[in-house]
């Protein structure tokens, strides 16, 4: 057996099956296992790994931890059922895009022998698979790690799930980690690096799923919080462990990162909404929906006003006002051809009248298009507080505000609400007294004392 693919799973019921597909679509010359291990998930993925291993029982190992033990635990006991000479890694939620990945690989470690360990570049998508970058590391959209100082300074990612390592070494280095650790990876390409050489295959083989909400991109403030703290941890333990480092190189990484960071707080303490665009996303009904690559954009300012021409096939838009929690006194979308505002189909704002309160990072509205002539709109919004919406209590001041001018403005309006309940009193009374006349006045008519003379009197007059 020359390769084993190792595939963890936890939750991943969305993404498992194209994973597995992408795996079993690998073209080489030699013989490969999968080997796949469920971490005790509580979604679908279990039942389509079953489906996976009864179709191709041939080539798919399946293991199903009774617990959850974490992605470290797991990777670690998984690895000693390996049968292959290289172990290639690739999460649930990840898959690859070359069928050659494999063989590339494998080619390359072989022509190198200084290196048990080689990469490729990647791709990123979002949750629902739509492309976010292509080309990570030769576009500079994350830098690339080639040395254990390097990675130590940075935190930085070699993308495990391109990962191909010799099994040895992949053991040797599982029994230097902690399985409690915070990042297996993390720990992991540290004693790749201070083992061997890392060969990097320039092509892009593999996609890497950006999940809003997993563990190492949680938008959970505390959580990334105790991340961050374990990661430097992690640092000060490698400094101890290995203090023949170059650490001169370690800091000529780390310095340029921290200037950067504290000018981007300074800018940030200055307006933060600065440098901030309006994003409007366009829905055509088709499967990607409000993708990067349909989309238009406009500088945000203080207060602004921007036409849309949309085409016939646009169902929806979203728009997003910048990236930061931001607070309008007003946003409308309006059909310039016929004069009507759209109310928005959905917002994570807190709408009160007019305003608008976006209190968590990422302003959206999302609007239904009409299927209708006019096609032509106009965004217009007005920010309250451009100079700090990041300040900390301006919702609960401006609502006191609000709040405040509400009650004065009901005080005045008293009088005149007693004087319309004495208004509405009289009325009641005139027009209690109004039906009391009517009721008199039918009970005389329809009396027999009216209703005999009036026929005598009428016979008269039609005699005459």
């Amino acid at each position: 057996m020359k390769v084993s693919i190792i595939c963890t799973n936890f939750n991943k019921g969305d993404w498992i099956a194209e994973a597995m597909d992408s795996f079993l679509a690998q073209q080489t010359d030699f013989p490969f296992e999968i080997i796949v291990v469920d971490d005790a998930s509580t979604d679908q993925s279990p039942d389509i790994m079953r489906q996976y291993g009864e179709r191709y029982s041939d080539k798919i190992r399946l293991f199903f931890n009774e617990t959850n033990k974490g992605i470290a635990r797991t990777w670690i006991d998984i690895c000693k059922e390996a049968k292959g000479e290289y172990i290639a890694r690739c999460d649930g939620d990840d898959y690859w895009t070359d069928k050659l990945k494999l063989q590339k690989q494998v080619e390359l470690l072989e022509a190198s022998p200084e290196s048990k360990w080689s990469n490729t570049d990647f791709d990123m998508v979002d949750s629902k698979g739509s492309l976010i970058h292509e080309n990570v590391l030769k576009n500079g959209i994350i830098p690339f790690m080639d040395s254990y100082e390097k990675m130590l300074a940075l935190k930085g990612m070699t993308m495990a799930s391109t990962w191909l390592v010799e099994t040895q070494l992949m053991l040797e280095v599982n029994s230097q980690i902690d399985s409690h650790a915070v990042d297996d990876t993390f720990n992991i390409q540290l004693e790749l690096f201070r083992r061997t050489k890392l060969a990097f295959l320039e092509d892009s083989t593999t996609v890497y799923r950006m999940d809003a909400e997993s563990d190492s991109r949680t938008k959970d403030s505390a959580k990334i919080g105790q991340r961050f703290d374990k990661l430097l941890a992690t640092q000060l333990e490698y400094i101890a462990k290995y203090p023949d480092s170059d650490y001169k190189k370690v800091l000529e990484f780390l310095l340029p990162q921290h200037n950067e960071f504290e000018k981007a707080l300074a800018q940030k303490g200055e307006n933060s909404w600065h440098n901030q665009q309006i994003t409007i996303y366009l829905d055509r009904g088709r499967e990607e929906a409000f993708s990067e690559d349909d989309c238009l954009h406009f500088p945000l300012d203080y207060s602004g006003s921007h036409q849309l021409v949309l085409a016939e096939d646009v169902q929806k838009i979203r728009v997003d006002l910048s990236e930061i929690p931001s607070y309008y006194r007003r946003v409308s979308l309006v059909n310039t051809q016929f004069g009507t505002e759209l109310l928005p189909a959905w917002t994570n704002a807190k709408v009160i009248g007019e305003a608008y309160y976006f209190t968590a990072p990422d302003p959206q509205i999302i609007y239904e298009i009409p299927e209708q002539k006019g096609r032509e709109f106009q965004l217009t919004y007005e920010w309250f507080n451009a100079d700090r919406p990041d300040q900390p209590d301006f919702v609960a001041n401006h609502l006191a505000k609000e709040l405040e001018s509400a009650r004065t403005e009901l005080k005045e309006l008293l009088p005149y609400k007693y004087q319309y309940q004495q208004a509405a009193s009289d009325r009641d009374h005139y027009h209690k007294q109004l039906n009391e006349m009517i009721n008199r006045y039918n009970a005389v008519i329809y009396s027999r004392r009216w209703r005999i003379p009036t026929k005598i009197i009428n016979l008269f007059r039609r005699k005459k």
